[in-house]
């Protein structure tokens, strides 16, 4: 019973495993019969067995020559297969191909279906078989006519492009939608492009005046894109909507005035342009836009549409008007002030002439503003100084880009947006208020003049120290304006953090980093961002650290590792460095004088009453003048005085002029000074520099700090005592500055002393 049951089991057995295989077979039979590739007629074609359907391969360039007529069915080994489809790339470089006629079966083209097929000069289509001509269908072909078939209703991006020979585009009326450069480039072109409702596009050799035809309702993208000899321009009833760039004509367009139908209902932002265009109106009866001083406007007066190019004048915006749209004032002449304005669209102001008017060269943004679109101010030509309201909240990308007079920008947004300022080439001074909680990336992108950030009041994200950002509390550095004073930077003892592109493109020659550091970001000295920032200048990196800090990405991208020297305190710890990927590049050099340097109490401390300060700082070890620099602006450009000390702490000389003062012989030394400055104004903040220099007047340390005198502003005394072209005397008399004019003493405040 047992060996019974067996047998009929091992023979089911069997004939499972027979069925197996047999499905399996003609599965791979009917595989490889759907994926069969065959040559028929000149052309090749990949069959389905199933279906009994044929697709379009891709053609051999040295086989599909000449005119090519493909018919609705092919037939293979005596079986017919209908021809619905062609694959991408089908024809695309067989430049011997010269003419093509498509079956009626086809129901769609492939992608870069004639692609650079140069000598092709004709394509036929039937009706009613494909619903969209492709991405790149017939770019730089070379057709001369075309005949776009009903049934399609969509044609793709770059379909009809670089086309150096085709004269004329018939557009069936199914098409109702195509993109910004379905159509493009197409110098040969003689007649406009359009159906029934659509009008494509304006051949750029048109010249003289010209009527839309009737019954069209759209003006569609980049129609009139490049045409600069019309000289007039009549859109009849029933256009209803104006595209991007529909009406953009060219900055050498020659068009000066627009008269837009009562039908119309909509333009979309960008649409309209022309470099001589002075006029836009509208028909009476239209119910959506109306005109402010030749500007097109929302029928309520709430935002301005666009600006004609050519308006040379200041306005002052009315209160009604509340969002600026996009590429409203693109490449404008308007000077423009603006009351109520709550939001600005994408470049809006575009290479205008914002600031160009004396009065308005420090252009403030309302505080009404809450929203700035992206490259809103994109090269202002005549801007030096914009101020950014606190009201901002949110701001857009490259804002104020490549404007080529921007010199400071006052900040109080919360935000400073993403390559903001990139190639604001005379940007020199940021002026941070105490809003700021975001810096994007690449905020500064190549800023070569960026020397100063003023910061009056740090915040819980940021504070600036002589002309540096940091984080509030030290602990990180997040910019070095690139151009700062001197070419060496030494960082606080607090910073363990490095940001992301915090020395970008430094003129640095020597760098001191902290004893701390424990953390460098990437690109610390900038990246790529539309150009790559410039080559940082660095000699020299003093690395005193006693372990190597953890790095994220490439920190030292742009850094020519191999020409800088990187000092590190010991063997070893140099031994762990020439190991590491990210450092081994540098010229790494041991200096044990780090690790033994004791750090000198070098700090000045003030103190200030209502109209004098009290200076106290210790000896420097080498140095033979110290000279003391009081500063009336944190940017350190108007000076006070200028005063010189010797190595006994004795006052040797007293500068009221922006010059250094002339070095005077050394007598005894002493270990620390101390010394009190007359003559201040009450209730003032006033900044210094403290600087040690060597006989051979070699700078061996400085710093800067700041200080307020106490009490009420009080007026000065004599004014422009201290001044240059004052012709008066300077004299120390018990430790104190008088100075001797017309015969009488004066204090260095301008007030009369009884001799």
């Amino acid at each position: 019973m047992k060996k019974f049951l067996l047998n009929r089991a091992l023979a089911a057995k069997g004939k499972i495993t027979f069925f197996v295989l047999l499905f399996a077979a003609l599965v791979l039979k009917g595989t490889c019969a759907y994926a069969q590739k065959v040559f028929v007629d000149s052309v090749y074609y990949t069959l389905d067995n199933t279906a009994m359907t044929a697709q379009i391969a891709v053609q051999s360039s040295s086989t599909a020559v000449g005119d090519i007529v493909i018919t609705d069915t092919v037939t293979y080994e005596g079986s017919n297969y209908a021809v619905t489809s062609m694959a991408d790339d089908a024809f695309a470089d067989c430049n011997q191909l010269t003419s093509i006629v498509l079956p009626q079966t086809l129901r769609n083209l492939g992608k870069n279906a004639f692609l650079r097929c140069t000598m092709l000069t004709s394509c036929i289509i039937p009706d009613s078989t494909i619903t969209e001509i492709p991405f790149e269908a017939f770019l730089k072909a070379g057709l001369i006519e075309f005949r776009v078939p009903e049934g399609v209703t969509y044609i793709e991006q770059r379909s009809f492009e670089q086309m150096p020979n085709l004269q004329r585009v018939h557009l069936a009326n199914s098409v109702k939608s195509l993109t910004s450069w379905s159509f493009y480039n197409l110098p040969a072109l003689q007649d406009p492009i359009y159906n029934d409702s659509l009008f494509v596009l304006m051949p750029d050799s048109y010249q003289g005046a010209y009527t839309i035809p009737a019954g069209i309702q759209v003006i569609y993208k980049s129609a009139f894109y490049g045409c600069t000899k019309i000289t007039s321009l009549t859109i009849p009833e029933g256009v209803k909507r104006i595209e991007h760039y529909g009406l953009m004509f060219s900055l050498n367009a020659v068009i000066k005035t627009l008269h837009l139908p009562a039908s119309l209902e909509y333009v979309t932002p960008g649409a309209i342009f022309g470099g001589s265009l002075r006029k836009i109106s509208v028909a009476e009866g239209n119910t959506h836009y109306t005109t402010w001083n030749n500007m097109l406007m929302s029928i309520n007066m709430d935002t301005v549409i666009c600006c004609p190019a050519a308006i040379n004048a200041a306005y002052t915006l009315p209160e009604s008007v509340v969002h600026v749209a996009a590429s409203a004032f693109s490449v404008s002449a308007v000077d423009l002030t603006m009351t109520n304005v709550r939001s600005i669209g994408e470049y809006a102001f575009e290479a205008n002439s914002l600031g160009k008017y004396d009065s308005n060269r420090h252009y403030v943004i309302p505080e009404t503003v809450e929203e700035i679109g992206d490259e809103a101010f994109y090269r202002s030509y005549s801007m030096e100084q914009v101020t950014i309201p606190s009201s901002l909240k949110q701001m857009g990308e490259q804002v104020f880009a490549d404007s080529p007079k921007l010199k400071k920008a006052v900040i109080n947004s919360h935000m400073i947006g993403k390559g903001q300022f990139r190639i604001c080439n005379n940007l020199e001074i940021i002026e941070i208020g105490d809003n700021l909680r975001e810096i994007g990336a690449y905020a500064f992108h190549k800023c070569p003049a960026l020397w100063y950030i003023r910061m009056p009041k740090a915040n819980a994200h940021f504070r600036a120290i002589d002309g540096v950002l940091y984080s509030a509390d030290t602990t990180a550095l997040a910019l070095y304006p690139c151009k700062h004073d001197g070419e060496e930077f030494v960082l606080p003892e607090e910073v363990n953090t490095l940001r992301s592109s915090s020395l970008r493109a430094v003129n640095l020659r020597k760098l001191v980093l902290p004893k701390g550091l424990s953390q460098i970001e990437n690109e610390l000295f900038g990246g790529y961002y539309l150009g790559n920032d410039d080559t940082p200048l660095l000699d020299t990196i003093v690395a005193p650290m006693m372990s190597v800090p953890a790095t994220q990405g490439n920190p030292f991208n742009l850094l020519n590792q191999a020409q800088t020297v990187l000092l590190v305190p010991c063997d070893s710890l140099a031994e762990i460095y020439r190991a590491n990927s990210i450092w081994r590049g540098f010229n790494i050099q041991v200096d044990n004088t780090l690790m033994e340097q004791d750090e000198q109490n070098q700090e000045v401390t003030t103190e200030p009453d209502e109209h004098s300060v009290q200076f106290t700082w210790p000896a420097v070890e080498g140095a033979t003048y110290y000279t003391l620099i009081i500063w009336a602006n944190e940017e350190r450009t108007e000076k006070i005085c200028t005063l010189t000390f010797n190595t006994m702490g004795q006052l040797v000389e007293i500068n009221f002029s922006k010059h250094a003062p002339a070095r005077l012989p050394q007598e005894k030394e002493s270990d620390s000074f101390s010394f009190r400055y007359n003559g201040l104004d009450e209730n003032t903040d006033y900044w210094f520099t403290l600087t040690a220099s060597d006989a051979d007047e070699t700078e061996l340390y400085s710093t800067s700090g700041s200080f307020k005198t106490l009490g009420n502003p009080t007026p000065t005394g004599m004014e422009n005592i201290q001044s240059d072209h004052v012709p008066c005397t300077k004299i120390i008399r018990d430790g104190q500055i008088y100075l001797i004019y017309e015969g009488r003493m004066y204090d260095v405040r301008g007030n009369k002393i009884a001799q």
